[in-house]
């Protein structure tokens, strides 16, 4: 008579909590990390490796000048050959040597250009913001540093860290991101998504719900500075008055919209100009 395990074909049984604590290297390792930073943009965060990339760069801009130095050497000889004139003016039937230093530059070249232009889209990457490189910190602690060889995972120290992932969010969604207490409150926790590991505490908030609070906010905070400022004029009957509350009321429009939404110097300076004119109009309809 077989066991239950011989007739299953050996199944393979699930480890238990004191199992991963114990042996977090083995049930989790890099197979659960790799999930835990793909479960989410915000944690695809890398070092750029700024130095190393560098001198990378140098050394393949020596490479291309070594052999632009030789092809000058060749052009020089051969252009002041007078025993055997060479035609100086053709690829077709080109001197082999020089063919072989052309093909040499454009291997080099090759790599150099493409090497300067992976390195110009690696610059455009933002920073890691703190807050994120924390949360995958916060992860490594959960299990004791011990899922992740420490040596490997102490490249979240390191100050050249970039996020993948380029997030344009407003100040005041900034403002919100920045808070521990604003960002973690349950009004944006995001039941629909449970944690790849149910022994995990970890928690994840919904960028949608985030994003429509803070349209909401503009949207009242828009309004606001519409429908109060006409009220107000409606009641003054100086007209230096009304100036006044114009002028305060366009400082604060400035301010707002620079601090709430994100503008370009030139666009924040249009929107108030169209915000001071629908108020003066206000007053001559008033007058």
């Amino acid at each position: 008579m077989q066991s239950d395990e011989e007739q299953g074909g050996g199944g393979r049984q699930e480890p238990s909590r004191d199992d991963i604590e114990r042996r977090p290297w083995q049930y989790i390792g890099y197979r659960g990390y790799a999930k835990f930073i793909a479960s989410d943009n915000d944690l695809l965060i890398f070092r750029r490796f700024g130095v190393l990339n560098t001198r990378i760069a140098l050394r393949l801009q020596k490479e291309v000048s070594v052999r632009e130095a030789q092809l000058k050497a060749l052009d020089d000889s051969y252009s002041t050959k007078e025993s055997e004139p060479i035609n100086n003016g053709t690829f077709r039937n080109d001197i082999e040597d020089r063919k072989v230093v052309l093909e040499g530059i454009e291997k080099a070249l090759n790599r150099y250009n493409t090497f300067l232009a992976n390195q110009s889209s690696m610059m455009q990457l933002p920073r890691a913001p703190s807050r994120d490189v924390k949360n995958i910190q916060r992860w490594h602690e959960l299990h004791n540093h011990q899922a992740i060889n420490e040596d490997e995972h102490i490249y979240l120290d390191r100050e050249d860290l970039v996020c993948l992932y380029r997030k344009d969010s407003t100040p005041l969604r900034q403002l919100i991101d920045n808070s521990l207490r604003l960002r973690t409150l349950p009004i944006w926790r995001d039941t629909s998504r449970l944690p790849i590991d149910s022994s995990e505490p970890v928690s994840y908030f919904s960028d949608k719900k985030t994003n429509v609070f803070v349209s909401m906010m503009i949207v009242l905070i828009g309004t606001a500075m519409l429908i109060i400022p006409i009220w107000i004029l409606e009641r003054q009957d100086d007209l230096e008055r009304k100036l006044i509350v114009i002028t305060i009321f366009i400082f604060a429009f400035l301010v707002v919209l620079s601090s709430v939404m994100v503008t370009k110097p030139f666009e924040a300076l249009g929107a108030t100009a169209a915000y001071a004119a629908v108020l003066m109009v206000f007053i001559q309809v008033g007058s």
